[in-house]
């Protein structure tokens, strides 16, 4: 046992023995250990066939850590920043959360996994150095729906009675071994989920390619997940033996996570904004789905057109999407009051602002340019934050729903922060995308059955062919 996880599991005993595991009072969602296991499961298990959860890509646990012995401070400001990073991962397409709690060697806090599994709504496992039962009663009262087991950590008859207690618990368990030996042991315990850790924990060096060979070792049956070391897409593509992958540290490190997740699975990261949103099913449906930004009408002009009391309470069905209001042809007050009170992540006009127009503290301007109508070289320097290119024939305030030449968008402009609007669906949204570059695409019409009625279908594949194009490198 290396010097560093021997102090480790002392520290934790020494808690566990003044009591100090800090649980939390009432109120936790319940845990679900066949959801977790069930979440991995992306792919047919040998010999059954049967279809599993998921879209077929990568799946991965992606982790919510503030810092580690070997890495330093991962994620600054932990404690603030647990709920932006589980949205992050929810959208970018994780299947499930890995949330460290434990700490005093990697800064964590029990009250970190609740909060990430509630506004996420992923299976979450509970990551900690696990050596009493009383922890596996610290995870039911989180509603974690897993736990880790180390194998380098217990002997074989605490692994055993540790993994039947927590199945007992209702929780899966996640077994994570480092070589051949500990496999062994793993598979003894009756372990049904094994990640093996590329990080030698003697050593804290990363073997990829020792991972994928000894991932051979394991039976067809259980599931299997590759820890630690993982970075890129290739990698992913490396260890293609593993049903799933614990990724942490490159994700927390990203700038921003969401696109980072979106990348390893070998997906465009570019933004979904689905605009003119009037129904909760459809709002559940973008939640599902992962869209990026909800947009709520306010235009007069506009047969989607929503009230404020609409736009809030499917707002609160949002999970923290970003929303986004959107006006044409209102007066200044309305915008004012409607900013005041749903507070968007951004308010979206079709129009020149208002003179002396004031938007809520971290409220987003994001101006429409009418392609058609507004001179696209001017609207490189237009301030805002974000600049929206939509079709504008014959002069038109824009939402026609038709298409314009993607390739209009040139020079100064594309240096901009800039989304495409405009007669998109997931027939044509590929092209828009390898054309344009933008950082999101904006869709209403193109997934509905009628105005302001969205087809929860038309909304997967919309979402699917954005993520699925492949834009070669400039």
């Amino acid at each position: 046992m290396s010097s560093i996880l021997g102090a480790i599991l002392e520290a934790k005993e020494k808690r566990i023995a003044e009591g100090r595991l800090d649980f939390p009072g009432a109120g936790q969602a319940p845990g679900n250990g066949v959801a977790f296991l069930e979440a991995l499961r992306r792919r047919p298990r040998p010999g059954d066939g049967r279809p599993r959860p998921g879209d077929g890509r990568p799946a991965v646990i992606a982790e919510i850590k503030h810092r580690s012995p070997s890495a330093g401070e991962i994620l600054p400001r932990a404690s603030e920043r647990i709920e932006e990073v589980a949205r992050a991962y929810r959208r970018g397409g994780a299947a499930a959360l890995s949330v460290v709690i434990e700490h005093d060697f990697f800064g964590g806090s029990p009250d970190f996994l609740p909060r990430a599994k509630a506004v996420s709504g992923l299976p979450a496992l509970m990551k900690d150095f696990v050596v009493s039962e009383t922890q596996l009663d610290l995870a039911v009262a989180l509603g974690a729906d897993a736990v880790l087991l180390i194998v380098a950590a217990l002997d074989d008859g605490t692994l055993a009675r540790l993994h039947r207690a927590a199945d007992a618990r209702g929780l899966a368990v996640l077994v994570e071994a480092h070589d051949e030996e500990e496999i062994g042991r793993a598979a003894a315990a009756g372990a049904r989920i094994v990640g093996i850790n590329a990080r030698d924990l003697r050593t804290f060096r990363v073997d990829l390619e020792r991972m994928a060979a000894l991932s051979a070792l394991l039976p067809a049956n259980v599931v299997k997940v590759a820890e630690s070391g993982i970075r890129t897409h290739a990698d992913l593509e490396r260890l293609a033996s593993f049903d799933a992958f614990l990724v942490g540290e490159s994700l927390l490190r990203d700038p921003d996570p969401c696109a980072g997740l979106r990348r390893l699975r070998g997906e465009n990261p570019v933004r979904v904004k689905v605009c003119g949103l009037t129904r909760a099913a459809d709002v559940d449906a973008c939640v599902r789905e992962g869209v990026d930004e909800l947009g709520f009408n306010f235009s007069p002009r506009s047969p989607r057109r929503v009230s404020l009391e609409t736009a809030r309470a499917l707002a609160d069905r949002s999970r923290g999407l970003g929303v986004v209001a959107v006006f044409s042809g209102n007066e200044k007050a309305e915008i004012e009051d409607v900013a005041a009170a749903l507070r968007p992540s951004a308010v979206q006009l079709t129009e020149e602002p208002p003179e002396g127009l004031e938007l809520p503290a971290g409220t987003e301007l994001w101006r429409t340019v009418r392609v058609g109508r507004d001179d696209l070289g001017a609207a490189a320097s237009w301030p805002c934050d974000l600049l929206l290119f939509d079709s504008a024939p014959g002069g038109t305030s824009g939402g026609t729903g038709k298409t314009f030449d993607w390739n209009a968008i040139s020079g100064s402009v594309r240096e901009r922060r800039f989304a495409v609007a405009g007669g998109l669906g997931p027939s044509n949204v590929g092209d828009a995308i390898r054309a344009a570059r933008p950082f999101a695409v904006d869709v209403a019409s193109g997934v509905e059955s009628a105005p302001g009625e969205k087809d929860a279908a038309r909304i997967a594949e919309f979402v699917k062919a954005v993520r699925l194009t492949r834009v070669e490198k400039e």
